[in-house]
């Protein structure tokens, strides 16, 4: 699997919450990955809420067969990008020190 770099993140924010990260990440590319997984986990947030009252359907929702409640997917891409916030701040502030 690849590695987590820059141009992954800006081809797609969500590499920044699914690419492993390298080894030995450099300071620019966990503050990079720390706003692209904020990025995911507010967008993602917002389309779990707005799932729960109604205003969104995801393309893929049907209610004629059994499929979990249309905000999970959103919410379980949250909780994912979450996770992922706290690994990179946790990577950052043992080689970095506190991120800003």
């Amino acid at each position: 699997m690849t590695e987590l770099t820059i141009e992954a993140i800006r081809e797609n924010p969500w590499n920044g919450v699914t690419l492993p990260l390298p080894q030995f990440p450099t300071e620019l590319l966990l503050e990079v990955a720390c706003r692209a997984a904020e990025y995911c986990a507010a967008s993602e947030y917002h389309l779990m809420e707005a799932a729960r009252r109604g205003s969104y359907i995801p393309n893929w929702f049907n209610t004629d067969e059994i499929c979990p409640d249309v905000h999970e997917e959103s919410e379980e891409r949250w909780l994912r990008a979450e996770v992922r916030l706290d690994e990179i701040g946790t990577v950052y502030e043992r080689n970095y020190g506190e991120l800003r």
